[in-house]
């Protein structure tokens, strides 16, 4: 670790005796990011994330900015890992490598109500100094040159599938950044290629998977990887290669005779490992979908991580039922204090008797309009039924006030204030976002679906 000056450690010391923060773990802490933010006094999180498919934290510590928007934040990590750096609701991503100190400044733009939802501004994260074995600057700098080639060029690489361009992106980053050491760089970059070597050809990504997936290593830290991946083998199961009939009588079977039959296919046959990651994502993503399948789903989950050879796919699948069991309907719904838009204060716990539709919101947008307006119609047709709570973010309450007084909504407006932890217990990682809670406070859908996508039928369906 660098040298400290005794200034600088004195500043530390001060600030570390006062403001608080959570870190799990013991071990000395191998990671440090020291910085400001132009929001004084603002809760400053970091989270560190291993498992990409349930963006699960490995490492996490929070504290309070102090009144010139200074904070320091520790963690952990024995390997290049994604983080996100939340100035309460806004944030900002960075890559963490172990054994490094970061100086940073986030900048929090003042959003102006009449610049469209596409066009407003988004927060900025600037790295001043790094300790990292130049990791950080080499991702940053890639990502831009790709992105950047990806707008310049964007009717001749997508549109006239002109794959020259590939080899001018490589050409410009290996001149751009010389002796590119770091293996998780390399691999960003290629996975990052791949992905639009996958738009340019026409071939339902058979040459991307045997380049990039097919006897390759799985890498499960690797953001680039795990879109691609995501992208490639998002529901398999409904792929040509399976018979629809036989896969859903396997399914039904039990845990052996479908994961034999998801071997009948050649590719998934000669990648063990990989075949399993691609069945435990699409199970994730049939538990979301289907709710009729869900116990079936948890069971094959089950066994594949008892019997899995892959310790990475037994923490996956725990986060992931540990996910399902938090939010499964009837766990305890979280309570909550909140004042609505006269002041007053409102608890969830005050509707107990009752079905109750949390409805999260931030920005208004094309997609929030749509949906306030198909909510306007449930909230006619339900009466009394079902109770609906809209929470806004504080910087946005006085806009709600005014649409609600404009488009005489007749549901409580809750102002969400400083209680940012309640997106997290309820796991709000967008907005609009939905959540149903059942008489008795309990959860009945964490997320819900949203108005104008069968909410009123799932509602319906849970008389």
């Amino acid at each position: 670790m660098r040298y400290i000056s005794m200034k600088n450690r004195m500043f530390r010391m001060a600030w570390l005796s006062v403001f608080f923060f959570t870190v799990l773990t013991v071990s000395a802490q191998n990671v440090t990011i020291t910085g400001r933010v132009n929001k004084p006094n603002a809760l400053i999180r970091l989270f560190v994330y291993e498992d990409l498919f349930n963006w699960k934290e490995a490492q996490s510590c929070q504290m309070q900015a102090n009144d010139k928007g200074q904070f320091i934040l520790e963690v952990n990590i024995s390997q290049i890992l994604p983080a996100r750096i939340y100035v309460d609701l806004e944030n900002v991503d960075l890559y963490l490598t172990p054994n490094s100190n970061y100086d940073v400044e986030i900048f929090i733009p003042q959003q102006d109500e009449a610049v469209s939802y596409f066009d407003k501004e988004m927060p900025a994260l600037r790295v001043r100094k790094a300790n990292d074995k130049d990791v950080y600057r080499q991702l940053t700098y890639s990502e831009k040159i790709i992105n950047g080639y990806l707008l310049d060029h964007f009717n001749q690489i997508y549109r006239g599938r002109q794959s020259r361009y590939i080899d001018s992106i490589r050409a410009t980053i290996a001149k751009t950044l010389p002796g590119i050491k770091s293996q998780y760089v390399k691999d960003y970059n290629e996975y990052k290629i791949a992905a639009i070597r996958n738009a340019i050809y026409s071939d339902g990504g058979k040459k991307v998977s045997e380049s990039y997936f097919d006897k390759k290593p799985v890498l499960y830290t690797q953001p680039a990887y795990i879109d691609l991946f995501k992208e490639m083998f998002s529901n398999y199961f409904w792929r040509p290669q399976y018979d629809i009939g036989k896969l859903q009588t396997a399914f039904l079977t039990g845990s052996i005779e479908f994961k034999n039959y998801l071997a009948t296919d050649p590719f998934m046959a000669r990648n063990p490992r990989l075949a399993e990651l691609i069945t435990i994502y699409n199970l994730q993503k049939m538990y979301y979908q289907d709710a009729g399948s869900r116990k079936r789903v948890v069971a094959h989950l089950v066994a594949i991580q008892e019997d899995s050879k892959y310790d990475e796919h037994k923490h996956i699948i725990g986060n992931a039922l540990e996910k399902f069991n938090r939010f499964k309907s009837g766990s305890p719904a979280t309570d909550f204090e909140l004042k609505n838009a006269s002041g007053s204060v409102a608890k969830l716990s005050q509707y107990k008797d009752r079905h109750v539709l949390l409805q999260f919101v931030d920005d208004a947008s094309v997609v929030s309009e749509r949906q306030f307006k198909a909510l306007n119609e449930l909230h006619k047709q339900w009466h009394d039924s079902v109770q609906i709570i809209t929470i806004a973010t504080k910087d946005k309450m006085d806009f709600y006030k005014k649409q609600f007084v404009e488009k005489k909504y007749d549901w409580p407006l809750l102002n969400l204030g400083n209680n940012i932890l309640l997106l997290e217990a309820y796991d709000v990682k967008m907005f609009p976002e939905y959540v149903l809670i059942l008489p008795g406070v309990k959860i009945g859908a964490a997320p819900a679906p949203s108005p104008d996508q069968g909410l009123g039928d799932y509602v319906r369906r849970t008389y």
